[in-house]
């Protein structure tokens, strides 16, 4: 048999077999992340617990840390017994909230891992996938530190990877990998990134990616050196030595492998399973990269003296099946035979590991001439091909599945995180909108309370106007009169000019206070009459005149006679133009006046001008002011008339 032959058999041994390696490595039911990140359970004091829970009296929480305590403290020694008190925690904390939460976490993972130990694939991902729920809730519940959740978390995340791994499920195994990465780099924990990165390479070394294997590798030797641990630096030392073999690069391996052996020679006792597979992996890298099978057999002999004092556990099929690889390269055909059946002695469960065998069986037995073994075997072997084939098939419809339920989930957890957050949106939407509507009616309401303060205050003014009027025109002017006609009698003529004066200016006065003729004949004509006894003032309107009701009016000719007797009086004005014009919908006014003016943005412009601001709008008016100092003033307003205050 040829060494190319057997060398492309071996690279498919090595494709499909690290993956076990991997598993051997970490013991403890594969569960890698809690063995290398976590707390060692194996110390924990079993008698005394078992005798705090003989105690009747003992307090719910008591019980519950005593049950937790054995679960960890049998996980190694007594799996049923550990179960038990797995169980014995879920009926405690059945329905339970705040600290029961984690424990309860704790025993469903316990029972993952006990379930995966026997090949109960499902019920240990059901038991992940409930444990993965409690942690949520722990997560929520916010009773724990986050390093606690982060603890809890990568565990999951880890062996849940190794639980799809060792069904083929790459690809939802690298998921679970690369979701505790990020836990492990927040946490600092290199040792568990250098595992993680180490289980990535074996993965891809199994498919065949030499390439992301060795990045992965590297990653994780680079996670390893940070240690300082020189045990860490074993696994990806040794993954690299056989991705540098399938590259065709020995001289490479062989120096990685060497550094691999470092430690393992240093401590053969504690190690010697390392030991005995990194001798094996030198023979592969001698014989199939270097082409020298002298020392590739003495790699092998030593390898095989160590495992001599070995129990014959599966963990030897590698090593013997590599030693009849060798004699069948020396034709040694008997020899051969009898290490490949030692090896199937050994391990007959891995179909990787068959189907090597069974083609060196096959290969020997043709040798040798014995035509019905040789079938056997090559029948042996294609049936495992076809399993092996299957069975693959079936992952792979599996790993689908699993994957479209999971994004089904997913996306219906998404939906829901969406539509709360719609929710919150629409409530606080809601929350916005009575927050304005509130402040609106508010607004409103002290605007109208504000309006009807003011409109009580100019009727009280229109009113007072319209009595002192009427006073002063019937009572203190008959009065004026009476005594008018009485000094005539006497014939006193200074008296009576005087009297006569006053009683002229004192019926301008009532005129002005609330003129007779704005009443009857409506605001043109009496602004007509105020502006015509004025000498400086000049009066226009515009448009079809009717009548206001008689706030309107009352409201415009109060205004304009304001403005007018503030030109006259505050700005030395010589010419005034008033203009009143009468539209459909709005009544207007302009008061213009040649005086000295003023600043409009000054912080004070009058009382008098505030005033008028302030009666405009409650009408819903608008008055704009031009003016400048030395340029004279434009005061313009303009009120909207409705039917309410139209005749």
């Amino acid at each position: 048999m040829s060494v190319s032959s057997i060398s492309c058999m071996y690279s498919v041994r090595r494709l499909v077999g690290n993956v076990l390696r991997l598993l051997i490595v970490f013991p403890l039911m594969n569960t890698w992340l809690t063995v290398v990140a976590y707390s060692d359970h194996r110390n924990r004091k079993i008698d005394s617990m078992e005798t705090v829970l003989c105690d009747k009296q003992l307090s719910w929480k008591d019980q519950l840390k005593a049950h937790s305590e054995l679960m960890w403290g049998y996980l190694q020694t007594n799996g049923e017994k550990s179960v038990y008190h797995a169980k014995e925690i879920l009926r405690l904390t059945e329905g339970v909230a705040g600290e029961g939460i984690a424990t309860r976490q704790n025993a469903f993972r316990i029972l993952g891992q006990h379930a995966y130990a026997v090949c109960l694939y499902d019920s240990a991902l059901h038991c992940y996938q409930r444990s993965l729920e409690m942690a949520q809730q722990a997560e929520k519940s916010g009773l724990y530190k986050q390093s606690d959740i982060d603890d809890i978390y990568s565990a999951l995340y880890g062996t849940m990877g190794n639980l799809y791994n060792i069904q083929g499920m790459t690809t939802i195994a690298m998921d679970y990998y690369f979701k505790a990465l990020p836990i492990f780099e927040r946490n600092n924990w290199q040792e568990s990134i250098s595992t993680l990165f180490y289980n990535i390479g074996e993965m891809y070394l199994e498919m065949g990616n030499n390439a992301e294997a060795r990045k992965a590798y590297q990653k994780s030797l680079n996670a390893a050196l940070k240690t300082g641990d020189s045990l860490i630096l074993v696994n990806p030392r040794h993954g690299l030595a056989t991705v540098l073999l399938n590259e065709g690069k020995p001289h490479e391996a062989l120096r990685e492998e060497r550094e691999s052996m470092k430690y393992l020679l240093s401590h053969p006792t504690e190690e010697s399973f390392g030991l005995m597979n990194a001798y094996v992996m030198l023979a592969h890298i001698y014989w199939e990269g270097l082409n020298d099978m002298q020392t590739a057999q003495q790699m092998m002999d030593a390898a095989l003296k160590i495992s001599n004092g070995m129990d014959e556990t599966p963990d030897l099929s590698d090593a013997y099946s590599t030693q009849a690889a060798l004699c069948l390269n020396r034709r040694e055909w008997q020899n051969a035979i009898d290490w490949c059946l030692r090896s199937l002695d050994v391990n007959d469960q891995d179909p990787h590991h068959n189907i090597v065998v069974y083609k060196l069986l096959a290969e020997a037995y043709s040798y040798q001439g014995k035509a019905e073994e040789s079938t056997q075997y090559l029948k042996l072997l294609h049936n495992t091909m076809e399993e092996m084939a299957n069975q693959r098939h079936q992952s792979a419809l599996s790993e689908m599945q699993i994957r479209y339920e999971t994004q089904q989930k997913e996306a219906k957890i998404a939906q829901m995180r969406e539509r709360v957050r719609l929710m919150w949106w629409i409530d606080a939407l809601v929350l916005f909108v009575f927050v304005l509507i509130f402040i609106a009616f508010w607004r409103i309401s002290k605007q109208r309370r504000r309006t009807l303060a003011i409109q009580s205050k100019l009727k009280g003014e229109r009113e007072e106007r319209q009595r002192l009027a009427h006073d002063l025109h019937d009572r203190v002017g008959s009065m004026l009169t009476a005594m008018r006609l009485t000094l005539e009698q006497d014939k006193k003529e200074d008296t009576l000019e005087m009297l006569s004066q006053t009683s002229t200016e004192l019926r301008k006065v009532a005129h002005h206070l609330m003129p007779e003729s704005l009443s009857r004949k409506g605001l043109h004509v009496a602004l007509s009459d105020y502006c015509s006894v004025l000498p400086d003032v000049t009066f226009h309107y515009f448009g079809e005149p009717h009548r206001l009701s008689e706030e309107i009016e009352v409201l415009c000719y109060s205004m304009i006679h304001e403005l007018i007797n503030n030109a006259l009086r505050h700005a030395s004005a010589t010419r005034i133009q008033v203009q009143l014009m009468y539209e459909s919908d709005c009544i207007s006014a302009i008061v213009a006046d040649n005086g000295k003016g003023f600043d409009v943005n000054a912080p004070h412009q009058g009382i008098g001008l505030s005033n008028i601001r302030q009666r405009i709008a409650i009408h819903n008016g608008r008055l704009s002011v031009t003016s400048s100092p030395g340029g004279g003033s434009e005061v313009h307003f303009e009120i909207p008339l409705d039917k309410t205050n139209q005749k």
